[in-house]
């Protein structure tokens, strides 16, 4: 299959009326802002952090960060519960900031990235990566291939640039098929809450995009060797992990499994207010834990803080994140 890269015309993403973000897009995208001036948690412009796992060169690139409200965080749970585990942490406030770490895989023949980041059409603190990449040397044209975790407009947005052009458009794009068949379905926008709505209307523009340069992955596929996908369904309807794999040394890039450091590890019971199957998304952290210990695997999170690069360890009867140092 083979893209056009160089589509000229100019698109706009609609702006659905919600009530968890904001009245409409437009008002959560200036709140937004406004909520970034006030964050407790500054984050560097362009952070990043490098590890190797055998021949791979694994950094993080930050796209910046998303503001959100506080009630997304443990929708099920008792409000003073979650806020009480969350004051011990040092993390309460009525909002929060997550922080978003791209991955990029160097192997001896190929840069693969995971996830192409917001881009500059979703909101102002986001679409950082393209000048991470640069401060990092990397150039756009020389990535060869990018892995979607899942069609949220954090991690597929970036797939376009400024000028609706494909931001890497010498890759080949690996998607679930059940991911692709979600967001593409017609009745897609109105399984979503109100406030989530315009998510579906982006993620349509930007499959037709990158149609012709996508190949699906199913379970247990190897996108290169040592680097294979697995079902992490909740988050989204298709939503896949990447695993890294050499010798007995293994590195799990989570995308959306886990996005709270604090609840998605002690509480993985608890709902996420972000996941679209939430009840299969408590049942996938809680799965995904027990093998992350046991296996001792380094993890990479999306929305951990930066650089986002841990592991999992016990605490008390559940578990922990524990950033490496």
């Amino acid at each position: 299959m083979t893209a056009t890269a160089g589509r000229t015309e100019k698109h706009e993403d609609i702006a659905m009326p919600g009530r968890l973000f904001s009245p409409n897009r437009r008002e959560f995208v200036a709140g937004t802002a406004a909520l970034a001036a006030a964050s407790a948690l500054p984050l560097p412009a362009f952070a990043a952090n490098k590890v190797t796992l055998g021949d791979f060169e694994v950094t993080t690139f930050t796209d910046g960060h998303i503001n959100l409200p506080a009630a997304l965080r443990a929708p099920n749970a008792d409000p003073e519960k979650w806020k009480e585990v969350l004051e011990r942490a040092g993390r309460s406030g009525d909002t929060y900031k997550s922080p978003i770490n791209v991955t990029l895989v160097k192997t001896p023949d190929e840069l693969i990235l995971i996830d192409f980041g917001s881009g500059p059409r979703f909101v102002p603190t986001t679409g950082k990566l393209e000048a991470a990449l640069s401060d990092g040397g990397i150039d756009p044209m020389n990535i060869t291939k990018v892995i979607l975790t899942h069609g949220h407009p954090d991690h597929l947005w970036g797939a376009l640039n400024d000028f609706d052009e494909l931001t890497f458009p010498e890759a080949t794009y690996y998607v679930a098929e059940t991911e692709f068949a979600f967001w593409k379905d017609p009745d897609a926008m109105q399984s979503l809450p109100e406030d989530r709505q315009f998510f579906a209307v982006g993620a349509k523009t930007r499959f037709e995009s990158i149609e012709e340069r996508m190949k699906f992955v199913k379970e247990d596929d190897e996108v290169v060797a040592g680097i294979r996908v697995f079902e992490t369904h909740g988050h989204t309807q298709g939503h896949i992990s990447v695993e890294l794999k050499q010798g007995s040394e293994s590195l799990v890039v989570l995308g959306d499994a886990m996005t709270n450091p604090v609840l998605s590890f002690e509480y993985p019971e608890w709902q996420a207010g972000t996941d679209h199957l939430p009840d299969v998304g408590a049942a996938t952290r809680k799965r995904l834990l027990d093998q992350l210990f046991a296996s001792k695997a380094r993890i990479i999170g999306y929305h951990l803080p930066p650089p986002g690069i841990g592991t999992v360890v016990k605490k008390g009867a559940g578990y922990a994140y524990e950033a490496l140092a």
